[in-house]
């Protein structure tokens, strides 16, 4: 077996990876009687919230826990002191040690999942939220197909026949019929060479099942011209998430010996009853021919024949290049995948894959043991929607793979499915029930004095040349916000969706959002709702309402915030205080900002264009910083006994650092303008780093983390806190970090200031 650097793979899949103004704020002059009732309904929204009184729901509290607050024998101090004595570690660990446990390690130990939110591997308020949108989401469907108002539209139908599929499982029947099916268009195709285009093409039409193929087609912004859409063409995404796997290394010890036989003989165990389901007994395939044949694609994407390349992974290919020097038929490819008008060009990540997968592709492509890797393709995603198909997909890749406990709950497992079909109905009636006007204006306020404040920390930066400076600047001044949703949604298509056909449903939408794809190309971007379908469950990866995260943008210079995320915990106008907020949604601004400079977004300008704007100086001496960072991550990992390589976390790394800075200065500014006494400043600050720790808070099995590393582009939740929170001087003032702490290093950089 070839002996291939395993870094360099590494490094060969990531080229693959495709990376308004503020409103003004509504004022009202007339009067509250002149005020019709929707209007009187906004303006409560917008207006402060009036005080509201609470201690009858506190004595209901002191009730339910079984305390007596009223007796002559309870006392009152007592009990606080002994509350405040528990506010120490129970592992006697020191805030100078280790301030991320030091905060939340009671929450850690303490904390259970109900059961039917035990498919969460990572547990964190993040999660434990989308969740809840999730059973929200699903009431919404049911109240509108019930709902006598709305029940017999059309709309109404398609959505009822669709929900009724998804809530169950295509029959075994259903299974065999549809994958031989398949199996046998395969082998008509196996008659003729030619045929090769053919058959990518088909594996192309179908996004569910495209990220397996060998090379994945996709229709994304212009690097260099954000403003349209050009074709992609990248290399695979491989079936196992740790690569070694793939190889044997002669300096591998006996655990990783063992360790690598063991997830062979899952893999080989899940494909067994995969093949099994899909064909029978005597199906005739051997499942270690796709193992043989991922070694070889791999070994395709360690090419480096050709030596001058983009170092932006940025490579236009004419059809005529593609034919003649790489001998990949564009133009047939593109004919097969429905197009008219043949694209003249395509943009490629992977030049040497170009040239080397596609040998592979033309040399084997119709060979037995691709002839099994062709069918794995298809049935690998179509018998998850058998019940035998899913919990055999649960039990390697959720749970042997992942580390995950229980498969999604069934009341919420419809809900992605949903979402591909009737993103646009669930925005529309999600944003209609959940927009908090209040919550929104608050947020694009604190955006826009974040902004200031980042910008402000750049002008007093020492190592930036003076052109790349101002560049920099241009770009946070003219960074985008939007917030809620898609300012424009298209229209769910209102396809003959059947009560009993889960996967065929699919296959419908996704045939209808390719046809639609094909016809943008070279034309103005629009919204498109993206799915994770390679993940267990699937995960909404694009503009979607409803989604629990924030997301920078580098082709569009913007953070868009889902209204999913405008919500406790992670924004509180009730009763909390700066410290809460700013800990919160505003370290999520201030991080999401800094992503705009980040390893990657650094690499496109304030238009969203892909252009090198830095000198090379700077680029060096950010390099430098960089290795520093990756450093520390890993040296705060290896306390704990974890082996990471840090350098694929970087970009989310120097964001946490950078936007924790960014709020820091905030609050100072925020201490000044209410004019607090120094005492008051250093308990805000104190209460700003906890509640920052407590944001970062998460429950995680020592199986999932293993996943995590190979997986997650950020690092585990304890280094996002401990490592931007070691390089803030404050913060080391408070809690007395010296040289030889764990929580000390040996630089201060906060990436964009000292």
């Amino acid at each position: 077996m070839p002996s291939i650097s395993i870094k360099k793979i590494d490094e060969l899949k990531n080229k693959s990876k495709t990376r308004k103004k503020r409103e003004e704020k509504k004022y009202i002059d007339r009067s509250r009687d002149n005020l019709t009732p929707h209007q009187i309904t906004e303006l409560c929204k917008n207006s402060a919230k009036t005080y509201e009184p609470f201690e009858d729901k506190i004595e209901e509290l002191f009730k339910k826990n079984k305390i007596n607050i009223i007796a002559t024998s309870y006392n009152l101090e007592k009990q606080i002191i002994a509350d405040l004595k528990k506010a120490v570690n129970p592992k006697n660990i020191k805030p100078n040690e280790d301030f991320y446990s030091y905060i939340n390690d009671r929450w850690i130990s303490d904390y259970e999942l109900s059961n039917e939110k035990k498919y969460i591997i990572q547990v964190d308020d993040f999660r434990i939220i989308q969740d809840k949108v999730y059973r929200e989401l699903i009431d919404i469907i049911k109240e509108y197909i019930s709902n006598p108002s709305t029940r017999n539209s059309k709309k109404a139908k398609c959505i009822r026949n669709a929900f009724i599929s998804f809530t169950h499982y295509n029959t075994i029947e259903q299974t065999r019929e549809k994958a031989n099916s398949v199996l046998n268009f395969i082998d008509t195709l196996f008659a003729d060479k030619n045929n090769i285009w053919k058959l990518l093409a088909f594996v192309n039409s179908n996004e569910i099942i495209s990220w397996g193929a060998p090379f994945v087609w996709s229709l994304n912004p212009d690097d260099k011209n954000p403003d349209v859409y050009k074709c992609y063409l990248d290399p695979v995404q491989l079936s196992l998430i740790d690569i070694n796997i793939y190889f044997d290394d002669p300096t591998d010890t006996e655990d990783t010996i063992k360790y690598k036989k063991n997830y062979k003989k899952n893999f080989f165990e899940y494909l067994n009853n995969l093949f099994d389901l899909a064909f029978g007994n005597h199906h005739g395939f051997n499942v270690k021919d796709i193992f043989d044949v991922e070694i070889e694609i791999l070994n395709a994407m360690s090419c480096e024949l050709i030596k001058d390349i983009d170092p932006d992974n940025y490579n236009i290919v004419t059809r005529e290049e593609a034919k003649i020097h790489f001998q990949f038929d564009w133009a047939e490819f593109c004919k097969h995948l429905g197009f008219k008008k043949i694209p003249d060009k395509f943009i490629t990540s992977n030049i040497n894959y170009l040239l080397c997968g596609t040998k592979l592709l033309l040399e084997k492509w119709n060979t037995p043991k691709w002839r099994t890797y062709w069918i794995y393709i298809y049935i690998r995603q179509q018998c998850r929607w058998n019940q035998k198909g899913f919990i055999n997909y649960f039990k390697f890749e959720g749970q042997f793979v992942r580390g995950q406990q229980k498969y999604i709950d069934n009341y919420i497992r419809t809900v992605f499915f949903m979402g591909f079909l009737f993103n646009t109905f669930l925005t529309n009636e999600y944003t209609s029930r959940y927009t908090n006007s209040k919550a929104i204006n608050y947020i694009k306020t604190m955006a826009e004095d974040l902004k200031i404040v980042f910008s402000r920390i750049l002008k007093r930066n020492k190592w930036l040349q003076p052109k790349t400076k101002e560049k920099a600047l241009k770009k946070i001044e003219t960074l985008n916000l939007t917030i809620g949703s898609p300012e424009l949604l298209g229209e769910d298509p209102l396809l003959d969706y059947k009560n009993n056909d889960a996967w065929g449903n699919l296959v419908k939408m996704a045939e209808w959002r390719h046809m639609k794809a094909i016809n943008l190309v070279n034309k103005p971007i629009v919204d498109i709702p993206v799915i994770d379908w390679s993940v267990i469950p699937p995960k909404f990866v694009g503009s979607q309402a409803y989604v629990v995260n924030a997301y920078y943008t580098p082709s569009k210079n913007s953070i868009y915030i889902p209204l999913g995320y405008i919500q406790k915990p992670f924004i509180d106008l009730d009763e909390r205080g700066i410290e809460y907020n700013l800990s919160r949604i505003g370290f999520t601004i201030a991080h999401e900002m800094s992503h705009a400079l980040d390893d990657w977004g650094s690499k496109y300008d304030e238009t969203g264009k892909l252009n090198n704007w830095w000198t090379e100086k700077d680029r060096k001496v950010f390099e430098k910083i960089q290795k520093d960072v990756i450093k520390q991550y890993e040296v705060f990992a290896a306390y704990d006994g974890i082996e990471m390589d840090a350098e694929p976390t970087i970009g989310e790394n120097l964001a946490d650092i950078s936007g924790l800075a960014i709020c820091q200065e905030y609050l100072r500014d925020f201490q000044l303008r209410n004019q607090d006494v120094l005492p008051i400043q250093a308990l805000s600050f104190e209460a700003f780093f906890i509640f920052f720790a407590i944001n970062s808070r998460q429950k995680i099995s020592k199986k999932a983390i293993l996943a995590q590393l190979k997986t997650n582009p950020h690092p585990l939740e304890k280094y996002r806190c401990n490592v931007p929170l070691s390089r803030r001087k404050v913060f080391r003032a408070i809690y007395n970090v010296e040289k030889g702490d764990k929580m000390w290093w040996h630089s201060t950089n906060s990436i964009w200031g000292d």
